[in-house]
């Protein structure tokens, strides 16, 4: 009789052991895993968080568990119904390689790829979402440096000329869709030449690093954009600026270079120019280096050709000629 009660149990017995074999085997993968793994409840509340995601974030999985995931999503709350948005539109339930930032103990940001899906029970019914994300700080922090390398001028260390045309065509398209004005500023460093024949390429590079500094140091920081478009030509984009304004910012500028570029016997000429309603960037431009010319010619009695940046944008060449 025993064994005859014991038969019937047994196939139940090697199915338990079989599950538990199988599941800690899965647990030691997850375990061993160094990406993010985090499941959820149907209200966002987290039900499980790896040792891997204890890794990544620096967070305890007994402090999370039981909290909203959003609780370590940079945009809050707004960011997990965007997962969510994206989750219900796929047509599989599943969202690949979405790329995000998530916020690590003391609010440290970590770019992630992020992968998730839908958790369903034996009916179909969703119960849950899984999110498994690999940690891709590294690649993006070294994409943002090429990316700045490429754009940035690697004496002064303000933009470069070629984004110069990038930033450009973007404001202008800005300024044109919102009604906005943008206004322009071309510096031009006056005996600039002289001291770099006389003294030489270091005393040279010295100046155009203090001016651009200068630049820096007098506009708005995540607003305005300084430039130097090649030798010693520069300029300032202003969105959201007029000629008056610009014009403000131009002096600011020019004083605060003289203060430490005067005793070298450099000073600047500077034009502004306002975007025209059609928009026309090359006009915007021209405009700002007869302004600046204007400026040079009524000091030194002397015109000049035009800069290196007028010429990119259509404008004729100006001959020399003495007061």
């Amino acid at each position: 009789m025993p064994l005859a009660l014991a038969r019937p149990n047994a196939p139940i017995i090697a199915l338990s052991t079989d599950f538990i074999r199988v599941k800690e085997y899965f647990e030691a993968i997850v375990a061993s895993s160094g990406d993010l793994i985090c499941t959820t409840d149907v209200h966002g509340h987290v039900m499980y968080f790896s040792p891997g995601a204890e890794l990544m974030l620096d967070r305890r999985a007994q402090d999370v568990i039981g909290h909203p995931a959003y609780d370590f999503y940079e945009g809050g709350r707004a960011a997990a119904e965007t997962l969510m948005r994206l989750l219900r539109e796929s047509p599989d339930g599943r969202l690949r390689n979405h790329e995000m930032r998530l916020r690590a103990a003391g609010g440290a940001l970590k770019h992630v790829n992020m992968s998730a899906s839908f958790l369903k029970d034996g009916r179909g019914r969703v119960i849950g979402t899984l999110g498994i994300a690999q940690d891709i700080s590294a690649r993006v922090d070294l994409e943002t440096k090429l990316r700045e390398m490429t754009r940035t001028d690697d004496l002064t260390g303000i933009y470069n000329q070629r984004y110069f045309h990038d930033r450009l065509r973007v404001e202008a398209a800005r300024a044109l869709r919102q009604k906005r004005k943008l206004a322009m500023i071309l510096f031009d460093l006056d005996g600039f030449k002289q001291v770099n024949d006389r003294l030489g390429h270091q005393e040279g590079d010295r100046i155009l690093r203090a001016f651009g500094a200068s630049l820096n140091a007098n506009i708005r920081a995540e607003v305005d954009t300084a430039f130097r478009y090649g030798g010693d030509e520069f300029v300032l984009l202003l969105p959201e600026t007029g000629g008056v304004g610009a014009a403000r910012v131009a002096r600011r500028v020019a004083a605060a270079a003289k203060k430490t570029l005067a005793r070298d016997g450099v000073s600047t000429s500077w034009g502004v120019a306002e975007l025209p309603r059609s928009g026309d960037v090359s006009a915007l431009v021209r405009r700002a280096d007869a302004a600046m010319y204007a400026m040079k010619s009524g000091r030194d009695g002397v015109r000049m050709r035009g800069t290196d940046l007028a010429r990119a944008f259509g404008a004729p060449a100006k001959a020399k000629r003495a007061a």
